[in-house]
């Protein structure tokens, strides 16, 4: 493995709230964010004032008539196999863990905590202290077999038991103690007549984890604590699957300019050939307030919308974002000013859009729901629909009077990407920013910075001060500070070791992609590997791979079988006798050499001409070949009849290697001309050709385009290759690449 920078000090947010002794954070007021049980969360600023909150065998916790253990077998809800075995002992009397604090009397307190079934499946959670509160201790008595509430004391303000799935159940009651300062948590384990004295029994077990004291009239998200407060700062969990923590959620502020956002029976909302039920149904949250859009029997589009068009910001770009779930349809559409895009609610895909949208996309917001958004250019308002249809981009259709898709959440925000969800009322609502700011090392003056976050990494260069994290949509991974003025090639393998690329398909050929400004269309045969896409990269990095067969259907009718996968510049021809300049990176990954006869090529890389009608087709005027295992050749082809009706011979302009598994920099400065064309060719920094006076092209009409991927006559060996930051223009220069290429992060 390749050197890679040792940091000076590290914050990795993919390890949860231990950071919070290092770091201030603030925030005023509510933010959601998904948590490691599945569901959406809204999160005040605040703490678990309780210590040691998965570990109940420290002397934190007292233990009434029990013993607690971690076994380390049993799974909790983060995946962590960090659970507590509470354990009877013999003995007649109460048999509990228990915890006491100081709290503010008269402010509403909130308790929670994960609980298991074991050999014990009835238990009692209360708070501590019953002469601080009216009435005695408040609590509830619950069946985690049957998931229901044997009984609950008068004088709790609210409560709620959370199925967090595999047989836990998260307990949430509120009470206030409005009669004294000390109070505290127990959880009882109970016998068959739901009592709390009995005779124990060594035998009777069951698990608990994740506690949490917090004031408030609601519970937050669980907040993992060992011994200091954490501060409130959102871990945010990806949903797709198993929850994994992806990182911390840094936001700027954000406004959600739907007004009861989550009530849309209320008669803001119109209700076009539709009506909306209420169902039952656990929205993203996981409580039960899911509502049905139901289809009437009328044949037209059956939709939701705002009864009021909303004001907007005219030229500026706002998103448009829903939790939506199938039910009797699998299909949802927006319709926004009268531009449709549609979501394959059963496989979680965006169907068709229109070209006007900036983005269409798609989250897993758990248990079957997903979060749709789309990004668009508004005018003075915006009128918004919501809608179920049969199939892709079918949203006019004969209704059955019953069928229909589950919505929640509504959301419409200025910007650019969807941000985390905003809950309204009668109002719009706004989030306030994140601001976190992380100690710089004592030891050094000056720092360089890489911080990577979901969608990719940065690097910053001689900071001298503590760092304030810049807010984005994108959760925050990791940041660490290394010395300055390091070599930009280690700081790109620290970068990709640190962070492997994260490859996802680009889509079938003919997929429109930008890279750093310019338009590029893909030619693949649409096997998930030929074209891929690194999604944690700042840098835009394509991963490029041919095996034996791999055939693009334009290829179909070829003389000699050919296999390719590449992507070509769409309507950006390049004009004759003036400078056009390419930089990218390049990394050829390791497999067997190129063992081609004379007169078969493997092209990674060239500049195709766009013949006229009269013209034969011919070899690239400029091009790269990649020969045996890391031989990289320069050809170009030139020709002054008009038209030509001979593919004229390829010269030989330069050769290098490009060691496999080894990052290489090019930088290429070409002036097409059939006499007077000119090439300078830079590798790593290092000029390789300089000519002059030299054909590169034919005289036709309009000139050549650029394409980059693999396009080889067949053979029997895979390759792949990785470009990134790839970079053409014709209207200025990029010398300043050969010295200071761009970061690979």
């Amino acid at each position: 493995m390749a050197e890679i920078l040792s940091p000076l000090k590290e914050f990795d947010f993919r390890q949860g709230a231990s950071l919070n002794s290092s770091l201030t954070f603030s925030r005023k007021g509510e933010a959601s964010f998904y948590g490691a049980d599945g569901y959406l969360h809204f999160d005040q600023q605040g703490s678990n004032m309780l210590t040691h909150s998965e570990d109940f065998t420290t002397s934190d916790w007292m233990r009434v008539g029990s013993t607690a253990s971690i076994p380390g077998t049993i799974s909790t809800i983060d995946g962590s196999k960090s659970a507590n075995r509470i354990k009877e002992k013999s003995g007649s009397g109460e048999h509990r863990i228990s915890r006491s604090l100081t709290v503010a009397k008269g402010v509403p307190l909130t308790i929670s905590i994960y609980v298991k079934a074991g050999t014990c499946d009835k238990v009692q959670f209360s708070f501590l202290n019953g002469s601080a509160f009216k009435g005695g201790n408040p609590g509830v008595k619950f069946n985690l077999s049957t998931g229901k509430f044997y009984s609950t004391s008068s004088n709790v303000l609210s409560y709620q038991a959370s199925n967090s799935g595999d047989g836990w159940w998260r307990l949430k009651i509120t009470g206030n103690p409005d009669l004294g300062t000390s109070s505290g948590l127990h959880i009882y384990m109970l016998n068959d007549s739901y009592s709390i004295n009995y005779e124990g029994n060594e035998n009777k077990y069951l698990y608990a984890w994740g506690a949490q004291f917090e004031q408030g009239s609601s519970a937050t998200t669980y907040i993992p604590n060992t011994v200091v407060t954490n501060l409130g700062l959102r871990y945010n969990y990806n949903l797709e699957g198993t929850p994994t923590l992806i990182g911390a959620l840094i936001e700027a502020a954000a406004t959600n300019l739907i007004r009861y956002s989550q009530l849309l029976d209320h008669s803001s909302w119109r209700k076009q050939y539709s009506v909306i039920v209420t169902t039952g149904t656990r929205s993203p949250d996981g409580t039960l307030n899911a509502f049905k859009l139901k289809e009437d029997r009328n044949s037209s589009s059956h939709y939701i919308s705002p009864a009021n068009s909303i004001s907007t910001s005219s030229g500026s770009t706002y998103t448009f974002s829903a939790f939506m779930k199938a039910s009797e349809r699998k299909w949802a559409y927006f319709n926004i000013d009268g531009s449709t895009a549609h979501f394959d609610l059963a496989n979680g895909k965006v169907g068709t859009f229109n070209p006007s949208y900036i983005a269409v996309f798609m989250e897993s917001a758990g248990n079957g729901w997903y979060r749709c958004s789309a990004t668009f250019k508004a005018g003075s308002s915006a009128s918004t629909k919501i809608g179920p249809e049969p199939s892709n981009s079918t949203p006019s259709y004969r209704g059955d009077g019953n069928s229909g898709i589950l919505v929640w959440g509504i959301q419409l925000e200025k910007g650019e990407k969807m941000t985390s969800y905003i809950r309204t009322k009668e109002s719009p609502a706004t989030r306030s920013a994140d601001e976190v700011v992380l100690p710089k090392p004592a030891s050094a003056e000056r720092n360089d910075i890489f911080v990577q976050r979901k969608d990719g990494g940065t690097w910053l260069v001689n900071q001298s001060e503590n760092f304030e994290i810049d807010a984005s949509e994108n959760a925050v991974q990791v940041v660490n500070f290394y010395k300055p003025n390091q070599p930009l090639e280690l700081k790109d393998e620290t970068a990709q070791q640190l962070f492997p690329p994260d490859y996802a398909s680009v889509g079938e050929t003919n997929t429109r992609v930008m890279i750093l400004g310019n338009e590029f269309n893909s030619q693949t045969p649409n096997k998930s590997w030929s074209l891929q896409q690194a999604l944690n990269k700042t840098a835009p990095i394509f991963r490029v791979q041919v095996n034996s067969g791999d055939r693009w259907a334009g290829d179909a009718n070829s003389t000699k079988p050919k296999e390719r996968s590449e992507f070509y510049q769409k309507n950006a021809n390049l004009p004759h006798n003036q400078d056009i300049w390419v930089s990218y990176s390049i990394r050829i990954l390791p497999g067997k050499a190129l063992d081609y006869d004379s007169g078969e090529v493997c092209f990674i890389g060239q500049f195709h001409a766009s013949e006229d009608d009269r013209d034969v087709s011919s070899s690239p005027v400029l091009g790269l070949r990649l020969q045996g295992t890391d031989t990289m050749t320069v050809y170009t082809c030139a020709t002054t009849a008009n038209p030509h009706r001979e593919n004229p011979k390829a010269v030989l302009r330069g050769t290098t290697q490009l060691p496999r598994g080894e990052w290489h920099r090019i930088v290429m400065r070409v002036r097409f001309s059939p006499t007077k064309g000119q090439l300078q060719f830079w590798k790593n920094g290092k000029e390789l050709i300089n000519l002059s006076g030299i054909g590169i092209g034919y005289p036709d009409e309009i000139g050549p385009y650029w394409k980059f991927g693999i396009y080889r006559n067949a053979h029997p060996a895979s390759l792949a290759i990785e470009f990134a930051n790839m970079e053409i223009t014709k209207s200025s220069s990029l010398y300043s690449r050969v010295s200071k290429p761009l970061a690979i992060a």
